[in-house]
């Protein structure tokens, strides 16, 4: 994409991150990640040795969001542009909540995910997956008709075949999993949230098809987005209470959203002019 292409999506863009501004950046990283290490052990122990009370873990899981979201915030005036950093914030505003509720139903097993509790964590998740979808879709030029001309030979399905993939496996493990869905009442919050998380994915992944972000912003985004797919897929085996298997599941999932939020926050920055 040539550099007048790229002036229509990239607009008021930031200064690039600095040397000083980028150790603190690190040092933040350093931080998130000895808590994550921290987490996983105790997550892990109490599993393994059977201890009593995971409330380290559950409390931690949010910190993390909590300075992902603080990274967000330090990216002023090192932003892309400046629309795309308020959306990022704005989707960083409604998934910590969202984590904290989440936490809470983890730690109180009188807290089904039936409950209104885990349900207000679901809407508050859709409604950081439309900020992000709304952030990706960069005014969305590969559905206007003039982003054709750009890519004449372009068939349907080399167009859609990502979409087809993600929402492909998604109806695939919906269709492995209803029975236990239903059992939970999960019928209809769950293929309403996966329409939003597949979709959140197969925009962050035309960032990088279509070129409308910088490389590595694109890649942070689309690699984040698809951490945060797998989380949905495999938090769901946990939500629906299978003995050891979802137990296991509980210990893995925040490799996948610790490492969605991570590069989500990275993706904000101006690495370079």
């Amino acid at each position: 994409m040539g550099n007048t292409e790229r002036g229509k999506h990239y607009h008021t863009a930031g200064e690039a991150l600095d040397a000083v501004k980028l150790r603190w950046v690190l040092s933040a990283l350093g931080v998130i990640l000895l808590l994550a290490g921290s987490m996983f052990a105790v997550d892990w122990m109490i599993y393994l040795y059977g201890i009593e009370g995971n409330y380290y873990a559950g409390v931690a899981k949010p910190c993390i969001t909590l300075l992902c979201l603080v990274l967000v915030a330090f990216a002023w005036k090192n932003y892309i542009d400046k629309r795309d950093w308020i959306l990022l914030l704005i989707a960083f505003s409604f998934m910590l909540p969202t984590d904290i509720l989440m936490s809470l139903v983890g730690l109180n097993p009188d807290i089904p995910v039936d409950s209104p509790i885990f349900m207000m964590g679901g809407v508050l998740s859709i409604l950081a997956h439309i900020t992000l979808i709304l952030r990706f879709g960069r005014g969305f030029p590969y559905f206007k008709s003039s982003w054709k001309e750009v890519h004449p030979d372009q068939t349907p399905l080399n167009k859609y075949w990502i979409p087809l993939v993600i929402y492909g496996s998604a109806v695939v493990a919906i269709i492995i999993l209803w029975r236990d869905m239903a059992r939970i009442g999960h019928l209809i919050i769950g293929p309403i949230y996966t329409a939003f998380f597949c979709t959140t994915t197969w925009f962050a992944w035309e960032t990088v098809r279509y070129k409308l972000y910088p490389k590595r912003n694109a890649w942070f985004a689309a690699l984040a987005a698809t951490c945060w797919y797998m989380t949905e897929i495999v938090g769901e085996v946990y939500n629906i209470g299978i003995g050891d298997v979802s137990e296991i599941i509980y210990r893995i999932i925040w490799i996948f959203y610790g490492t969605n939020v991570v590069l989500l926050a990275l993706s904000g920055y101006q690495w370079k002019d």
